[in-house]
Parts: structure tokens; sequence; C-alpha cells
């Protein structure tokens, strides 16, 4: 099937039309030069469907383990359950207008879950990174360096000055750690309690509306707000990505 579709594939019957063209203006039979045209034409199908079957698979966005009984386990669970809440509630709608753009809602929902999966998961990498800095002993470190500084001789001046760049390095990965950490938590609530308002309006919108008065308006705004939602958590993990490699 695959070398089918090569074998229609433009671009390839223009090269075996040029390669048949050629070998009958050099004045090669009419049979010959059409079979020069048919072999380049299957070997460069053939070309095509190894490389293809070649072709590395798309890397799928790695999840990191969510620590038990953390802060972001604890958002996630929250938002899991507001996606369950909306599944089901997406479920017990009668056939309408209305079943059909919730439906159509549902695969989002579940895109901004697996969203926030990835967020909560780095937010305890970034937590069992931030543990491995002792912040106070950098701090008290940084202080005893920068006394000893002040009174040092020349000749160790310069072993000074590189220990105490080590130890602000500490001290700036810790504060990077500190900020990604917080940023993620953030996002983590708001994505939580994002969905969870969601689910209520979609609940209220249902004992609202018949299938014959469809709130378009309301309709739409639950879009946007969802749409909102979605692109905040995937901002977040794009900046958090980019900030911590």
């Amino acid at each position: 099937m695959k070398f089918a579709r090569e074998l229609a594939e433009p671009w390839g019957v223009l090269l075996a039309a040029t390669s048949a063209g050629v070998a009958w203006a050099v004045q090669l039979p009419v049979a010959a030069a059409v079979g020069v045209g048919v072999a380049v034409l299957a070997a460069r199908a053939g070309v095509a469907v190894v490389a293809r079957e070649k072709e590395p698979t798309p890397r799928q966005a790695r999840v990191l383990d969510v620590a038990p009984g953390s802060a972001e386990e604890n958002w996630l669970n929250r938002a899991s359950a507001a996606a369950d809440g909306f599944a089901a509630l997406s479920g017990s709608l009668a056939s309408g207008p209305l079943a059909e753009r919730v439906a159509d809602m549902e695969p989002v929902v579940q895109e901004t879950l697996s969203t926030l999966h990835r967020l909560a998961g780095r937010a305890s990498a970034t937590g069992q990174a931030l543990a491995r800095v002792d912040l106070d002993a950098v701090t008290r470190e940084r202080s005893r360096l920068q006394r000893d500084l002040r009174t040092a001789r020349p000749e160790v001046r310069g072993d000074l000055e590189q220990a105490l760049t080590a130890v602000q390095a500490q001290a700036d990965v810790h504060a990077r750690l500190s900020g990604a950490r917080d940023k993620l938590l953030a996002q983590l609530q708001s994505g939580a309690l994002g969905l969870d308002s969601l689910v209520a309006r979609v609940a209220e919108l249902t004992a609202a509306t018949t299938d014959v008065t469809v709130d378009t308006g309301a309709v739409r705004e639950l879009t946007d707000q969802l749409e909102g939602i979605r692109q905040g958590v995937l901002e977040t993990e794009q900046a958090t990505r980019k900030s911590l490699g």
C-alpha cells in the first residue's frame, strides 16, 4: 500500500517522465525509453518507502513522577476529578446541539489534564532538586567568604573569589528552581480551579437550557474559558522548560 502511494506521488511521476524523455532523446527505442521511466519510478518509490520507514517516531513529552502527598499531587487530583466530572456531564446529555458542543470540548479538557500532569511531574522534580541545595548553609558560606575577602592577602584572593563564585552559583540555582516551582504550583492551582469552574458552568447551562433554546453566547464563553485554561498551562510548560532545560 505504501509502495502504491509512492508510485502515484506527483514528483515521482514527473521524474520518471523526464527520465523516459531523456532516454528517447538519445534515440533509444520507445519501448526501452518507457522501460527506463518505469524503472526510475519504481526505484524512486522503493527508496521513499524505505526512507519513511526509517523515520524516527516523534518524541513524546516525558511525564515525570509526581511526589505522593505533595501540593502538586493534590492539585492534579483536583484537576483529574474535574475532568472526570466534565466527561460524566458530557455523557449524560441528551442528543442535541448542546451535547455536541460539550462533546467537542471534552478532548481539549483531556489535553489540558495531560499537560497539568506533566507540570505536576516537573514541579516534583524541581522540588527534589531544591532539596539538594541547603540555602541556609550557602548563605552562611557566602557571608564568610565575603568577610574573608575584605582582609585577604593578594596571594589567596583569587582562590577566595573562585570559591565565592561557586557558592553564588548555588544560590542562583536555588533562586531559579524556587521561582520555577512557584510558577508551576500557581499554574496547577489555576488550571485545577479553572476546570472546576468549567464543570460548574456546564452543569448550570445544562440545567437552564433546552434543545430548542441553546444559549450560543454562553457556550462560546465556555469554549473561550477552556481555551484560556489550555493556553495557560501550555505557556507555563514551555516557559519552565526553557528556564530549567
